[in-house]
């Protein structure tokens, strides 16, 4: 959460959107203990809903920490259960570096980029 001009901000969001035939969810911005409790139970409603592909994509992450990448591991589990494929687009080096650290990076199939939100997405 950020302070700014007496206002308190949230420091994170989460977009929805399909493109290329999968659920795409981008998070942005501090992914910690506030944004897992706050994009939860959203992200684990669209995991649950999914189908077919579930892909996070992480490109605008600016801070994770062990609430984030338990935030991930809720998401995969859910969309295990309900018989769908969750893929991972990397984030930055930091992102990165805590995902390996944790050890987690085996549980998630990991994509460099994917199809850009200008055409063909439609919000989820």
């Amino acid at each position: 959460m950020r302070f700014a001009m007496g206002v308190y901000e949230l420091a994170f969001t989460m977009r929805e959107r399909v493109a290329g035939g999968a659920v795409v969810v981008e998070l942005l911005g501090e992914i910690d203990i506030l944004a897992e409790q706050t994009l939860g139970p959203r992200l684990e409603t669209l995991a649950g809903r999914c189908r077919g592909d579930l892909v996070i994509d992480l490109r605008g992450v600016t801070f994770l920490d062990a609430s984030g990448v338990r935030l991930l591991l809720r998401a995969r589990g859910r969309t295990v259960r309900c018989g769908a494929r969750l893929r991972v687009v990397r984030g930055g080096s930091m992102v990165s570096k805590v995902i390996r650290i944790s050890g987690v990076e085996p549980a998630f199939t990991w994509l460099d980029a994917f199809p850009p939100s200008a055409v063909g997405s439609v919000p989820a």
